[in-house]
Parts: structure tokens; sequence; C-alpha cells
């Protein structure tokens, strides 16, 4: 979510839990997926990868993200060289790290981590 995004949900979820309408959480979501705009929008997906990604490799990716969020995304690519190898996947809010720097970056966070 961006910050305005959040600001939005938080604003609605104080005013929901300040007048004694958390029950009432259900509708507004029912009423927001009733909407055109929420009906009309696509999901995001941005694959960046440590090199350009081969056809094949797109592929396999492209039919990962329709057994996931369905046919409905844009997906874009990126290339960021530190990543080493591998690759990261953001989709909407999630984020998948399959890079090796992400592997190092665990593996470091774990050496490091106080018991």
């Amino acid at each position: 979510m961006t910050n305005a995004s959040d600001l939005i949900v938080k604003t609605l979820l104080a005013h929901l839990k300040q007048s004694g309408q958390m029950d009432q959480i259900g509708a507004v979501v029912d009423a927001l997926k009733a909407t055109t705009e929420y009906k009309n929008s696509k999901s995001k997906a941005v694959v960046t990868s440590a090199t350009k990604l081969e056809a094949s490799e797109l592929k396999t990716i492209k039919s990962y993200l329709t057994k996931s969020i369905g046919d409905d995304y844009e997906l874009e690519q990126q290339v960021d060289p530190s990543l080493v190898g591998g690759f990261t996947l953001q989709i909407n809010d999630t984020f998948i790290d399959a890079s090796v720097l992400g592997k190092i970056n665990m593996v470091q966070n774990k050496l490091t981590a106080k018991e």
C-alpha cells in the first residue's frame, strides 16, 4: 500500500472503532469490492532479476502469477545486478525474495543476531 492508502485505511478503522461499528467492516469491504474501480483494477507484479530474464524463465513466472492471482495483472520487469543471481517478485503487497543477495542477507542476519 502507499502512504496515502495506509492513512485512509487507518482513518477508516479508527472511525469504525471509535463509533462502535467495527462489525460493519465486512459491509465496507463488500461495498468497495462492488465498485467499478475495484472490478476494473489489475494486480501489479514487479519481477526484478540480476540479469535479463530469458523467455522460458519469464513464462514460468507468468504461469505462477496466473495461478496465484489470475490473468488480470500487469507485469513489470526490472534488472538489478546487485541481486547477484535469482530474482525478487513483488505482487501488490507481497514480496518474494529468491535472490542470492537475499539469501546472503538472511545468513548474515542469522550470524549477527544476538541470542
